[in-house]
Order: structure tokens, then C-alpha cells, then sequence
């Protein structure tokens, strides 16, 4: 079983990629600066929970702007922001042209040496007006971004000798990007080779091949804070052992300054919809279950065979990668139906008949010699952590959260008729939390109101992606897509 230890992402080299300079009138204090420009950082000077935009120096008023997304879901982070050009200033002197860049900074939550501000540069991939109203109200238009990372999308010709683990380091080096990972060496040693592709598509060809061993699947992206992280994600998703301690803070809503006064040290590391976490930055204010089991099912298998030639052997190999599932005792594996429709006990399952096979082409010593085993265990195992899952929204930001990280959930039921339907749940008893320190910061003895917990849906998450996410008026809030592969069933 991986300890925490295990499962950290860790920094191996820092960014060193130059951003362009944001920089803020000083209107205030002429004596800050004698340029009339501010020489403090912009993240000390904008509110926390506001995002602070800026399209070639036009920057967007709170007052004006309809919504924002920053997403943190795919490789690199992407950002949509929509707005209203009250004065035609805009669409007049700011509009974008080709090579123009919009730029983001989110204020740090607390310190900044704990938590850093978000501060991005994104290349414009897209504007458009948002329809048309009556005259003389104010145009409206929507922007869209992607992390600018120079020579990202090159294409180029280059090769590089080691493990997908070396590569992946010489890349982001290359990139100027900072690395991440939660492991320290793969088993995976040749040459790769970028014949004329994209470096983003050359990264994703080395994720697809890298292998460690068959207890291993890995994803990589390029997070908020310009590292390429490289993560083994198995090593996540087990439900045992205690709530690991973080770094938190107290901020809530309302406070736009983000002080860093309710900053705490060793804070068990989990989110809640208790009512006692209302207005704090671990509280659960929505969320709903996500099940894409039978589509997942249906496109890839239970198993899937992965298929070549090999050429130092002179041999056809067949060998079957059978997604990693979690040991668990007690608790409910995705791995199809096992009861038939007459309550009758199915001997072997679906899982063990509906299979898919993919024939990969040649091996050659070229290669690493689970090169071709390694594409279909890696696509095999992210796909199927995906089939079950929940998205989440915090109320306000938490920076402690971090993409493909472990989250404990404690999800309890307040109406009646749940708390009926969860007979076997605990009613706002000390054991209700199998941690003991999560116990005591969530369910207080001047609880408000009595609960149930939820058996299913409480327990590990991974948190698979961040979308942080505005709706005016509204503050700044968070979004979570968690994952996870095994249930406790509801006793």
C-alpha cells in the first residue's frame, strides 16, 4: 500500500519560463513608484477572490464582467472570460490581433510562500461578440485562451536518450517549464524520437509508453503554476489508511484580502457538506454523481487485449491488461454485473466475457520491451477511472487542492426522507468519521442540526481536474472533478 509519502507530487525543477510584466497604475501612492507604476507584485494589491484580467492593457472591470472559467482539466489550463464593452473602448483600441495575449492573475491565498498566486499568460484562440440587443446597450463579447508556453506547439525533429521519467525532465527544462512528480524513475529506457510533431504531442507519445511496472499507470499535464507533472496515478486511488494532514487557511467568501491570519499547519486534509463548514474554504456547497460506467464499458471492455509482432523474437504476442481495481475489503468494485436478472449469481461476470483487442503493429529492439503492453495499460486504466465519480463546488477558493492529489469526503444527509432511505447510517455520533482528527474539526457537540452520513459516497476521492469559476455577482469559487474506483455500500 503507498503511504502519503508516496503519493506526494513533488518538485524536481522550478519554472523559468518570463511571463510578460502586468503591471498596475499607481493611483494612490505617486511615491510607490516614480514611473507611476506599482513595484509591489499585482497578487498584494487584487482581491483573492477576483480575477484580475487584462487584454493588451485593457482590463476588465469587475462591474463589467458576466463570467470566468479557468479550467484545469485537460493538458494545459484553459480560460473563457465573458464581459461587457460599456464605453466601446474595447472593440476600439484592445481588440485583439495576431500574437496579442490576455493575462490572468488570481490573488495568493494567505502567504505567498505557501500558497502562490495564479498567474498566467494565455494566447487568444477565440473571440466573438455575444449576440445582438437593441441600440445603445452595451456590446458584449466572449474570450478564450490557452496557456501560452513558447514552442509548445512547434514542430520539430529531435531525439533524446533515457526513461520517459529523463525525458520528460529534459522536455520541460527545454520548455523552460517547471517538472512535478510523484515518482522518481521509470523502467522504460530508449531512444524517443520527435520526428516533426508538436512537443505537446511528443509529451503525450511518451506518457502513452511510459511504464514503471504493471501496478502503474501515469498522466501527465502542465498545471496553473507552469509545471509539467508527471504523475503515476494508481498509487491515488486506495480507500485505506488515515486522512492525511495539509496546510490550510480560514478564508471565507466574503474576505477579498485573503489575510493570512486563519492560516493552519497539520489540518486534516478533507471537504464536507456539514453545515459547520459553512463559509470556509473545505465546505461542499453543491454536488452531484457522475456515472459513465456502460459507455465506458461498451467502448473499451472490461479487458483489453493489447496485440503485436514482435521482432527480435519472430513471435505474435497476445497479452491481456486487465484494469487495476482497488483491494479494498468490503467495498464495491466497478467490474460489471454479477447478479442476473432472476437474483441468480453469475459465475464468472461480464467482466470476464466483454473484452476488446487492439493490434499494435511491430516491436523492434528499438524499443523498450513493454512498449507496446505499456499503450494499452495506460489508456485501459485512465479510462476507466472515469466511469463513477462526483463533481463538487467550494464556495470559495482552497489552494491547498491540488489536480491528482487524494481528498476525504464526508458527505452527510440532512432531509428527512434520505436520512429514512440511509437506515444504516449514524446519526451525528462521534464514530460517524472513521478519523479521529477529521472527527473533532467537522462533527462539534453544538452541531445545528442532526445528520446522516452518507456510507457511499463518503470516503478517498482523486481530484482528476479544477475549473475555478465566477458568476456575477458572485465570488470566486472552485470546482472539483473527483474520481474514484471502489464504494463502501450503504449498510
Amino acid at each position: 500500500m503507498s503511504t502519503a509519502v508516496d503519493r506526494n507530487i513533488l518538485t524536481v525543477i522550478e519554472p523559468a519560463i518570463m511571463l510578460d510584466p502586468l503591471e498596475m497604475p499607481d493611483v494612490e501612492d505617486p511615491e510607490n513608484s516614480k514611473s507611476g507604476l506599482l513595484k509591489e507584485k499585482p497578487s498584494k494589491f487584487t482581491g483573492g477572490m477576483l480575477p484580475l484580467i487584462r487584454i493588451n492593457t485593457y482590463e476588465i472591470q469587475m462591474d463589467r464582467m458576466n463570467s470566468f472559467s479557468l479550467d484545469c482539466t485537460g493538458f494545459v489550463p484553459e480560460m473563457r472570460v465573458t464581459f461587457e464593452d460599456r464605453d466601446g473602448m474595447f472593440m476600439s483600441r484592445f481588440f485583439p490581433k495576431d500574437g496579442d495575449i490576455m493575462q490572468l492573475n488570481i490573488r495568493s491565498q494567505g502567504e505567498e510562500t505557501t500558497f502562490k498566486p495564479i498567474r498566467i499568460d494565455f494566447t487568444i484562440t477565440y473571440v466573438s461578440p455575444m449576440g445582438g440587443g437593441p441600440p445603445n446597450t452595451p456590446a458584449k463579447f466572449s474570450v478564450e485562451g490557452r496557456m501560452l508556453v513558447p514552442n509548445l506547439y512547434t514542430e520539430l525533429v529531435e531525439y533524446y536518450e533515457g526513461t520517459s521519467w529523463d525525458i520528460l525532465l529534459d522536455l520541460a527544462e527545454n520548455l523552460e517549464l517547471g517538472f512535478a512528480s510523484n515518482v522518481d524513475s521509470t523502467s522504460d529506457e530508449m531512444t524517443w524520437i520527435n520526428g516533426y510533431d508538436t512537443r505537446q504531442k511528443f509529451i503525450q507519445d511518451v506518457i502513452a509508453n511510459a511504464y514503471l511496472d504493471d501496478d502503474n499507470f501515469f498522466q501527465a499535464y502542465i498545471d496553473p503554476y507552469y509545471y509539467l507533472t508527471f504523475a503515476d496515478i494508481n498509487r491515488l486511488f486506495s480507500q485505506e489508511g488515515a486522512v492525511e494532514a495539509s496546510q490550510t487557511f480560514s478564508t471565507n467568501p466574503g474576505d477579498t484580502f485573503g489575510d493570512s491570519e486563519g492560516e493552519q499547519d497539520d489540518f486534516p486534509n478533507f471537504l464536507s457538506n456539514l453545515v459547520q463548514q459553512q463559509g470556509g474554504a473545505r465546505y461542499i456547497s453543491r454536488r452531484h454523481m457522475i456515472n459513465n460506467t456502460g459507455e465506458i464499458s461498451k467502448n473499451n471492455g472490461y479487458k483489453r487485449y493489447a496485440q503485436w509482432w514482435d521482432l527480435t523474437g519472430k513471435d505474435f504476442v497476445s497479452e491481456f491488461v486487465d484494469p487495476i481495481t482497488g483491494d479494498t475489503p468490503g467495498t464495491i468494485k466497478l467490474k460489471g454485473r454479477l447478479v442476473g436478472p432472476q437474483g441468480q449469481k453469475i459465475p464468472e461476470g461480464i467482466a470476464e466475457t466483454q473484452v476488446r483487442f487492439k493490434y499494435l503493429g511491430t516491436q523492434s529492439e528499438n524499443t523498450h520491451d513493454n512498449f507496446m503492453y505499456s499503450a494499452v495499460q495506460n489508456y485501459q486504466n485512465n479510462q476507466e477511472i472515469h466511469k463513477m465519480g462526483m463533481t463538487i463546488e467550494l464556495d470559495t477558493i482552497n489552494p491547498a487542492l491540488l489536480r491528482y492529489t487524494r481528498i476525504y469526503c464526508y458527505i452527510v444527509e440532512y432531509a428527512d426522507v434520505m436520512k429514512e432511505v440511509l437506515t444504516g447510517g449514524t446519526e451525528g455520533e462521534e464514530g460517524a468519521n472513521p478519523d479521529e482528527a477529521t472527527r473533532k474539526t467537522t462533527a462539534e457537540e453544538d452541531a445545528v442540526a442532526e445528520y446522516v452520513l452518507n456510507e457511499f459516497l463518503t470516503g478517498f476521492y482523486v481530484i482528476g481536474g479544477i475549473e475555478y469559476i465566477y458568476r456575477g455577482p458572485g465570488p470566486l469559487r472552485m470546482r472539483l472533478h473527483l474520481l474514484r474506483r471502489e464504494f463502501w455500500p450503504s449498510t
